[in-house]
């Protein structure tokens, strides 16, 4: 049998090297590859990723191949198109291969290898891994007389387990933003790959719930960024900022953080370092751009920046983060200013159009003609992957004044439910859906702003229908890209009943499309989530207690995480009617 071992430089590996090596009698290969790619050579020379690697019988030769020249026996090779082979002869024989990594060295890649391999075979190995992953996911205990909703729901906890990346290697070293070797504090991991603009909104409050040990050290990293970079980071990637997306949303990950109890990590230096990044237009890459026309005039100009209508509400966004960790911190002079400016949305708002709109620097408006267009696909929008139609509700912080800006409550109301009855009639889950578009985050809040307005029984019925036929278990069974398990993490928390608004102690509650769950909480506490009279059909609730309380469905449909998080029983009663009706 003959194993390859391939560097070909194809898309992001654009050098790479490969080194056999007889240690004490032991042929081993080493080597490591260049990616350079549209975000990991964000600092212009990309990451070199270093491997190992021990094999479990010797071959009978070996060699290595360079831009398609082999060399038998040969040791060595670099180059843009460069690899390595080995021949272990004829027979049935069964070779291990065992491959470490590192960021760092080939010999960092050696002594990780040591670290998590103690020489098991592939079977043991394999039980391992396929134990972890049943305790892990046994966190989470569920029950459903549909297989499919059982499969789906555990892909996507899967899913959700998957990430963040531990950056941090054996010995607790990581390479950081500054391309110098740090280490850890004992018992910490330091994460990278984080997707900010996404998983804030669904994946790190999931994390912070099942898993405030992976949140805390997500923050703990995010200001280790800031020491090491000096800034943090729209979305790290490895050891690189790279400047991906808008807005800057690790704020709201680390008051998340703060809120939920969560604040064993360098509070003053997080703080710092989001205050600094939203006052200061000259601070290194490019941490928010148009910050000193936003400074100045309340938004964004389109002339700026194209996408000026988003970098203004999700700046409106990040300034309420400040804001509300200055306030928590007793820092009120900060907390004003900030939460003034949080009010920022309403000046890209344009009341004829009752859309968030484009605005130039002489304050005249530019919004579509056609809300519901997706122009951002061929030219410039002022938008970020999406229309005005679904950036229109983009007011986390705010919701209440959101809807003070809309004509009439009824009105809002109706421009909800036209956005959600639409879309149904896109059963694309490949294209952008101009309506309600489950497969990007802009508007993945939308279903639960019902519940602001007394209707959180259209919340319970559209949010069930999407849980129905947005996802499934098949292999296009998510509605778009996960986003590094941000979609994934909107199914778990819309199946269990709940929602989070992201930065605050607040739950909205929905419909869940399980029959039963048992959440096990790191301190100890279970959550026991029932649903009475469960059906298809069934998509309303008449009632839900939580533990003594009886929640308020029309006024107050919202749970704190307080309550939450002692544990207890959260009961539904679902029903074929809204309640009221």
């Amino acid at each position: 049998s003959v194993m390859v071992h391939s560097f070909m430089a194809q898309n992001a590996v654009t050098n790479a090297s490969v080194s056999f090596q007889d240690t004490n009698g032991v042929l081993t290969l080493s080597g490591w590859g260049l990616l350079k790619g549209s975000l990991t050579g964000h600092n212009g020379v990309g990451v070199p990723v270093y491997f190992v690697t021990h094999f479990s019988l010797a071959p009978t030769s070996f060699g290595t191949w360079n831009d398609g020249v082999i060399t038998v026996g040969g040791t060595t090779a670099t180059g843009q198109s460069v690899g390595a082979y080995l021949d272990f002869g004829a027979g049935d024989a069964t070779v291990t291969i065992i491959v470490a990594i590192s960021f760092i060295s080939v010999d960092q890649a050696w002594r990780n290898l040591a670290n998590d391999w103690r020489g098991e075979d592939f079977e043991q190995v394999l039980a391992q891994a396929q134990a972890t992953w049943v305790q892990t996911l046994g966190q989470v205990e569920v029950s459903s007389s549909s297989q499919e909703t059982m499969a789906t729901f555990y892909t996507s906890l899967y899913h959700v387990f998957c990430p963040p990346t531990q950056f941090s290697e054996a010995g607790g070293v990581y390479i950081g933003m500054d391309n110098s070797i740090h280490v850890t504090k004992p018992g910490m991991n330091y994460y990278s790959d984080l997707s900010l603009w996404d998983i804030h909104r669904t994946h790190t409050p999931l994390l912070t719930f099942l898993r405030p040990d992976v949140a805390l050290d997500i923050v703990r990293s995010l200001v280790a960024m800031y020491h090491d970079g000096g800034a943090l980071p729209r979305w790290p990637i490895a050891n690189v900022y790279s400047g991906c997306m808008i807005g800057n949303h690790g704020y709201e990950v680390i008051l998340d953080a703060y809120v939920k109890d969560l604040q064993n990590f360098d509070v003053s230096s997080a703080y710092a370092a989001m205050r600094e990044e939203a006052t200061n237009p000259n601070l290194p890459h490019d941490s928010r751009p148009c910050l000193e026309e936003y400074l100045v005039l309340g938004y964004c100009p389109m002339e700026k920046d194209s996408n000026s209508v988003s970098l203004t509400l999700s700046y409106a966004f990040d300034d309420w983060a400040v804001g509300t960790l200055a306030s928590l911190l007793n820092l009120t002079q900060d907390a004003s200013m900030f939460l003034t400016r949080s009010n920022n949305y309403r000046n890209v708002w344009s009341p004829s159009h009752q859309l968030a709109c484009p605005r130039s620097n002489t304050s005249a408006f530019h919004c579509p003609l056609d809300p519901y267009l997706n122009e951002w696909l061929f030219k410039a929008s002022g938008y970020t992957e999406g229309n005005a139609a679904q950036w229109r509700w983009f007011v986390p912080h705010d919701i209440r004044g959101l809807l003070s800006l809309f004509d009439s409550q009824s009105s809002f109301i109706a421009l909800l439910q036209e956005f959600f009855d639409k879309s149904k009639d896109q059963a694309s889950n490949f294209l952008p859906n101009p309506y309600y578009w489950a497969g990007n985050e802009p508007d993945i809040l939308a279903v639960h702003l019902f519940n602001y307005v007394g209707r959180s029984d259209l919340t319970q019925k559209y949010a069930r229908w999407l849980v129905a036929n947005k996802y499934s278990s098949q292999p296009d069974g998510l509605p778009g890209n996960d986003d590094y398990g941000t979609m994934s993490a909107w199914y778990v928390w819309v199946a269990l009943g709940l929602y989070p608004l992201t930065g605050t102690t607040t739950y909205f509650v929905g419909s869940p499309s399980l029959q039963e769950a048992k959440l096990q909480l790191l301190n100890g506490n279970v959550l026991h989530i029932t649903s009475l009279n469960f059906s298809i059909d069934n998509v309303y609730l008449a009632k839900a207690v939580l533990n003594t309380r009886e929640i308020d469905l029309r006024e107050n449909p919202f749970v704190e995480h307080s309550e939450l998080s002692i544990g207890g029983n959260l009961t539904f009663w679902l029903s074929d009617t809204p309640f009221g009706a």
